[in-house]
């Protein structure tokens, strides 16, 4: 279906003989002005360390992108999960190391604006996600004396692909540079 449009003195006119009002098109005109800085804004991939990749294999994954003043950190596993076995040790062995990457970025986990929490099914627990344990490792970064910064966040239980090497926990988050 196409439409033809006819100009008439605060309206337009289809061939259809419909009118549409003009006085939005102000509006309509500003709305399209703001949103061209947001689909200007630069991109940037960082590469997957050695921590979330220790065959260097060849993945179609970034660590983290950087799309203007905003990191989206991938889903992050301990990378000492074998040794880690319990939900509080990985989830603090997940957060110090993303903690380095934000380090790489020059941000802080007081940077970071959200997080999403996927719990794992934890054989020491009967098969049940241990959240009491996730909080535990949670609470030594966020909402501290040091660092006060309480992010958003979800927590999920999934089945985690990575459980078979033995993770109980991955997260991922959203960091966004102070301007």
């Amino acid at each position: 279906m196409s439409l033809t449009f006819t100009f008439a003195p605060r309206a337009l006119r289809s061939l259809s003989g419909d009118y549409v009002m003009t006085k939005h098109l102000p509006l309509l005109a500003a709305m399209l002005l703001v949103s061209l800085p947001v689909a200007a804004q630069s991109r940037k991939e960082i590469p997957l360390p050695a921590s979330q990749n220790p065959t260097n294999a060849s993945l179609p994954i970034a660590a983290a992108v950087w799309a203007g003043n905003t990191l989206y950190v991938s889903g992050w596993l301990d990378p000492d999960m074998k040794a880690d076995t319990d939900t509080k040790s990985q989830t603090v062995g997940i957060l110090e190391d993303v903690q380095k990457l934000l380090a790489s970025q020059h941000l802080t986990m007081g940077d970071v604006v959200s997080m999403h929490v996927y719990l794992g099914t934890n054989p020491a627990t009967n098969g049940k996600p241990d959240f009491a344990g996730m909080m535990a490792g949670y609470t030594q970064f966020f909402g501290t004396r040091d660092q006060p910064n309480t992010p958003s966040r979800t927590t999920l239980q999934v089945v985690l692909p990575a459980a078979s090497r033995g993770a109980l926990v991955e997260i991922d988050l959203i960091a966004a540079r102070p301007t």
